[in-house]
């Protein structure tokens, strides 16, 4: 792993990953681009979460024709957005990996926030964050997290998901 390149986004820090409301949408389109994510929270002035702009958000702008302006901020594209929004999913980076997939299933969402005591961003995790974890984890970890067959519940933490 050390011997390929590494992109310059690699080297910033997950509390990076996120746009402020008055963001304009096509800085938001750079960083889904450079750092090869496909949605950013959105955070507020006190940087607390309120929102997440995902790259399904610019296929709204796309069919309501808006995206002549991309100089718009995200909280005013964010307007465009369809009634089915509701609300960003979000986690905290102590929870198990069992509660974060449960968040997701009843969301019915592709990624969660991760969020400190105070609603502010630390970073994001996905479903192919998870999934890259679970098949690429060494079998040899499995010995280290044995589960007790009669609790099925693994107390494997979102910080080992993104580690």
């Amino acid at each position: 792993f050390s011997d390929l390149p590494k992109p310059s986004y690699l080297n910033q820090t997950l509390q990076e990953l996120k746009a402020k409301e008055d963001t304009p949408v096509i800085t938001v389109l750079n960083q889904f681009i450079e750092r090869r994510v496909s949605a950013l929270p959105i955070v507020n002035e006190q940087g607390k979460v309120v929102d997440i702009y995902a790259k399904f958000d610019v296929i709204n702008l796309a069919a309501e024709k808006t995206y002549n302006n991309l100089d718009m901020t995200v909280r005013k594209a964010l307007e465009h957005r369809d009634q089915w929004f509701e609300g960003v999913a979000k986690c905290k980076a102590d929870d198990t990996l069992l509660s974060v997939l449960e968040t997701l299933v009843k969301a019915e969402v592709h990624r969660l926030v991760i969020v400190d005591d105070e609603n502010r961003v630390v970073g994001v995790v996905s479903l192919s964050d998870i999934l890259k974890f679970l098949v690429l984890r060494p079998a040899r970890e499995e010995n280290l997290t044995k589960i007790d067959k009669e609790d099925s519940q693994t107390e494997i933490s979102l910080n080992d998901v993104c580690e």
